[in-house]
Order: structure tokens, then C-alpha cells, then sequence
């Protein structure tokens, strides 16, 4: 899909144009704004979180729609509950073909903080796993407008844009079927994030890893003739504040039977997901690149498929072999 445009908006909410505005209100807190007094005491719009009421034509608003939507007591109201707010607003908003939605923020919820994770939820928000699905009218936001006045908003805009395309990138592989993402895909995918954002890819293959005496994750791999890697990830800042060195380390079993019939067949295609450590390190260090903390970061992804029976043998040929007698 299009990468989203983010705008900061620094204007009476009045005055933003977006085919719908999105408004945070609150339980115990009458909304007196945009005719909303009447809805409060009907019971319609009672503030509770992620509830959402639609608006058309508000006076006043050059905002074609005003979505007021629910963050439950504005006492524990926190950037985590603007984040899910956020992407709850997207999701609704995309159902009803928007396509350029804007969100006010202000008063105890104006901050950078709140800024970041509204944009972080609206990205996650409009994710769709439909890779493979066909391309009939795929409905997307455009754009997103950030409406608020507290210094810092763009900086924080940019790390909530970084964050939530490094976790929809992270989503991205862990969704692809395990036929496709091997080890080696995962490898491929690895090099070339770090291609892009100007981090170091090492990937050792299977006789560096003999030669290094990893026998754990060679055992793992010896019954898949799908070879093993291990993806190695470093970000060097410019100049390193300190001696401190951070590591991380991400499973990557890219499909996993459990070995010899231990787990039952039922729920076994989820075992695509056993790869999910490993992709999520690999999206952290996307994000690292472009986030640039003051220390070195490596991340560590041992990558293998863990499939019973001998190199031989591929899943396709188990399948011809057990045919006709399930």
C-alpha cells in the first residue's frame, strides 16, 4: 500500500478540512461541543472507551465528519489507551471510505507522547494482511492530520511513524505462509531492511555454523532439507555515548511440527508463527536504524525449519505419501 501522509496541524480545530475530525471524549465528561449535550444525555455518546459516534456536517466545522470517540475516565487516560483509540477511529473511519482523517489532540492529552502513539495506532489501524488477496477495491487512509499545539509534535510524529511501520513490517512476515518465508527468506528479508536503512547484515550459513560448533541449532535443522542461518543485524551509532552494547536474540523457526508428532495436528498451521521472535527483532533494528539511540545494537536471529523425517523428505512429499490414507 501507499505510505501514509502525516501532517501537523497547528490551527483551531474549527479550521482543519479532513473528511472526518477525530475528537476524544470522556465518561463523566459532557461533550458541549458540536451539538453533542443532547447525545451525552441520551445516552448515545457516554464516553466509554473505544466507543465511536459519527457526526455529518457539524455547523461550524470545515471537517466534513466528526467522529467523537470514547477514552473511557480521562484519569487513566494514557498514550497506550490514544494509541488504541486511534487505531480503533482508523479502522472504523477506513469501513466507511474515508480516506484523509485528521485527530485533535489538546489539554492533559496534547503531548508528544500522545502525539506519537496517535500515529502509531492509525498506522497499525489501517494494516491489512491481504497480500495474496485480490486487489478489489482495497480501502486505505491517505492521509493523517495531527491537530495540536505542544512543541515537539513533529519529531514525535516521526518516531510514532518509524515505530508502527517497523511493527506492520514485523506483521508482514510473521503472516507470510511457511511454503514461502523459509530461513533463507527470512534471511533475504533481513538484508535487504538492512540494505535500506544502512545497518550491517551478516548471515552465517550452515558450515560456518559447524565450523562455530552450533550443534543446538543445526539439530533442530537436520530434519528439514530447508537449510539453516543465522541472521546477524548491527547498528554502530555515529559516536557511542557510553561502553554499554545492547543485544537482541529472536526465535526464528519458520514452521515448526514439534518433532516427532509431540503436538496434535489440530492448530498446527500456527506453528507459522514460531518465527514471530525473530521477525520482531528484526523490525526492532529496522526501527533502530532510523531512531538512532547513542549505543550499539546487534540482534541475533537463528533461523532454521524444524520438520520431522530426513533432508530428503519434503513436506509436498509427505503429503503424496500419506494420500489416501488419512
Amino acid at each position: 500500500s501507499e505510505v501514509m501522509q502525516i501532517i501537523v496541524e497547528r490551527k483551531p480545530l474549527e479550521q482543519i478540512e479532513a473528511e472526518a475530525l477525530v475528537v476524544p471524549v470522556f465518561q463523566d465528561t459532557k461533550e458541549a461541543r458540536f451539538g453533542a449535550a443532547d447525545l451525552c444525555d441520551s445516552g448515545e455518546v457516554s464516553g466509554k472507551l473505544l466507543e465511536v459516534t459519527l457526526l455529518h456536517h457539524v455547523p461550524g466545522m470545515r471537517a466534513t465528519r466528526v467522529l467523537l470517540a470514547g477514552g473511557g475516565r480521562a484519569e487513566k487516560f494514557g498514550p497506550a489507551e490514544m494509541r488504541r483509540l486511534s487505531g480503533a477511529a482508523a479502522r472504523f473511519l477506513k469501513g466507511k471510505s474515508v480516506k484523509r482523517m485528521a485527530v485533535v489532540l489538546g489539554g492533559a492529552f496534547g503531548g508528544s507522547d500522545f502525539a506519537s502513539a496517535t500515529v502509531e495506532g492509525v498506522i497499525l489501524g489501517d494494516f491489512e494482511p491481504d497480500r495474496y488477496q485480490t486487489a478489489e477495491d482495497k480501502k486505505s487512509l491517505e492521509s493523517l492530520s495531527v491537530a495540536g499545539d505542544a512543541p515537539g509534535l513533529d519529531v514525535a510524529v516521526e518516531r510514532g511513524r518509524i515505530l508502527a511501520e517497523a511493527q506492520n513490517f514485523t506483521r508482514s512476515l510473521v503472516n507470510e505462509p511457511a511454503n514461502l518465508l523459509t530461513p533463507l527468506g527470512m534471511a533475504a528479508a533481513a538484508s535487504e531492511m538492512a540494505g535500506e536503512f544502512g545497518l550491517e547484515c551478516e548471515v552465517l550459513e550452515r558450515a560456518a555454523m559447524e565450523t562455530l560448533g552450533m550443534g543446538s541449532l543445526l539439530g533442530v535443522a537436520i530434519g528439514s532439507a530447508e537449510p539453516p542461518v543465522l541472521i546477524v543485524l548491527r547498528y554502530r551509532p555515529a559516536e557511542a555515548a557510553a561502553s554499554a552494547h545492547l543485544g537482541l536474540v529472536g526465535k526464528g523457526v519458520t514452521f515448526d511440527t514439534g518433532g516427532i508428532s509431540i503436538k496434535p495436528a489440530d492448530g498446527m498451521e500456527k506453528m507459522k508463527y514460531d518465527m514471530a521472535g525473530g521477525a520482531a527483532m528484526i523490525g526492532a533494528m529496522r526501527a533502530i536504524a532510523q531512531l538512532k539511540p547513542a549505543i550499539p545494537v546487534t540482534a541475533f536471529v537463528p533461523c532454521v525449519e524444524n520438520m520431522p523425517g530426513s533432508r530428503a523428505q519434503r513436506p509436498g512429499d509427505i503429503v503424496k505419501a500419506m494420500n489416501g490414507k488419512t
